[in-house]
């Protein structure tokens, strides 16, 4: 997005729609949800100069790009959160007891402290069976952690409504039998009451933070529930986060969304989450005006393999854009060494030719992460983390970021690393995931890289190469020699 951009007359539209109630705009990558967001902030910001807005964000890298994008914009001091940020300020104006948020490991050792609460003092304890012959402990304890997730993220209070509701997404590898849920829902009872009493983890599951905040939405003062709601990436937030937003926002809603690239475990209708999108409230957007015509006929073949994701009703095909660029590359490697002599070799051309562009390098891990920023800060390249919170990311220089945090943002020149296998796909689903909804997701990755990049893109891939690899149109790509 820039000072000179022009929309089309569906995003105007969408950027002018009355400010007022619920609109949901949904499109494919690059076809302007952000840019339609903050042209509508701008918009809002003009016409309703006394009304207050937010700007909500699945991440901290997301916030920080809506922030620096909407600087070189014009927007004035846009106020951008995650959910977790706005929600834990929010909650420390009600009389909830406890503001400190339990999440990762904190929060998967708190499970593990109930479960064996549970199993040494519980009545007729009965997990389900993990079917592993290794690390059974860890398999089930990453499987309570995932279906107590589940229940908080779909607002299920009671035992009885658990046993009652129909389980989606989980796959047929694992049975869960009326008993094993009778003894998950023991877990996340003596869960709840450590988070409650026990002075040593007292906090918040970050998933119960929606749900209190509709509880105590009476409490929070008006002067800080905002009159204008942006939320951007919407797809991979809870069914009870966007509740929450939907109960706090005063006046509108603006929601942006592609389910192509929701790359978590959600399952969620709009309706269930108190949004209104019935008529002219809900906008599909299918052209792309981020990518070239050649990146997006590999994305779009690639995607297409995608037979669960293509089977909904979401799925709306890219419209092939008319821009024109450079074929896609893919490079195969042997090993590590030699997939750092390409990134090398790539980044060096790249600045050769275009220093002022930014060059978007995506890699599984923040460790692998750290080990190319080494590398390329010690050959001089302007490197940055976009881990960091105020890691820069518009201005020129190579960016390093994970697969899951590059959603939302894009760069001139996008390297993808990590296709091995074991790593994308990652080596094998979660306990009780449904595998076929598993691959999808982590196909989703890919797709999102890849639609990250505006000019060129170069595919890495290291032996023994990831099945994506064969998913891959070579009429659509080059193979670097």
């Amino acid at each position: 997005m820039s000072n000179d951009v022009t929309l089309t007359s569906t995003q105007k539209k969408c950027v002018t729609f009355k400010p007022k109630g619920d609109l949901l705009v949904q499109g494919i990558p690059g076809s302007g949800k952000s840019t339609i967001l903050l042209a509508r902030s701008k918009y809002l910001q003009e016409k309703k100069p006394h009304d207050s807005q937010l700007f909500i964000t699945f991440s901290r890298a997301l916030t920080n790009y809506v922030k620096q994008l909407a600087t070189k914009n014009g927007i004035e001091s846009i106020d951008a959160k995650t959910f977790h940020q706005w929600g834990q300020e929010l909650l420390k104006e009600t009389d909830y007891p406890n503001t400190i948020l339990k999440l990762g490991k904190d929060r998967s050792e708190i499970i593990r402290y109930a479960k064996n609460i549970v199993n040494k003092h519980g009545k007729k304890v009965s997990f389900p069976n993990m079917r592993v012959e290794k690390n059974e402990h860890r398999v089930l304890l990453k499987f309570l952690c995932d279906e107590i997730e589940w229940i908080k993220g779909n607002g299920i209070i009671s035992r009885n409504e658990y046993l009652s509701t129909k389980r989606t997404g989980r796959g047929n590898d694992i049975r869960v039998t009326k008993e094993n849920r009778e003894t998950i829902y023991d877990v996340l009872e003596k869960y709840n009451e450590i988070l409650e009493n026990d002075n040593r983890h007292k906090g918040i599951d970050g998933d119960d933070l929606a749900r209190i905040l509709i509880e105590k939405a009476d409490q929070i003062p008006d002067s800080l529930r905002p009159d204008h709601v942006l939320v951007d990436e919407a797809q991979d937030l809870h069914t009870m986060q966007l509740k929450a937003i939907s109960t706090i926002s005063q006046k509108s809603l603006t929601i942006g969304a592609d389910k192509g690239q929701q790359i978590y475990r959600r399952t969620f209708t709009w309706k269930k989450a108190g949004i209104d999108i019935i008529g002219n409230r809900s906008k599909y957007l299918k052209q792309t005006f981020r990518s070239t015509r050649q990146i997006i006929e590999l994305a779009n073949d690639f995607q297409e393999k995608d037979t669960l994701f293509t089977k909904d009703q979401d799925y709306h095909k890219a419209q092939v854009p008319e821009i024109e660029g450079k074929m896609p590359e893919l490079c195969l490697c042997n090993n590590k060494d030699e997939e750092e002599k390409n990134i090398i070799e790539q980044v060096t051309k790249i600045r050769s030719s275009y220093p002022d562009d930014t060059i978007g390098i995506i890699a599984t891990t923040h460790r692998r992460l750290e080990q190319l920023e080494e590398l390329l800060d010690d050959k001089g390249f302007p490197v940055y983390r976009i881990k960091d919170n105020n890691a820069d990311i518009v201005s020129p220089g190579v960016k390093l970021i994970t697969y899951q945090s590059s959603k939302g943002l894009e760069f001139d020149h996008v390297i993808i690393t990590g296709l091995k296998q074991g790593s994308l796909p990652y080596k094998a689903p979660s306990p009780g995931d449904d595998e076929e909804e598993f691959l999808s997701r982590e196909r989703k990755k890919l797709y999102v890289a890849v639609t990250r990049a505006k000019k060129t893109l170069m595919l890495i891939a290291t032996k023994k190469y990831s099945s994506f690899i064969q998913d891959l149109n070579d009429n659509y790509y080059e193979v670097k020699k």
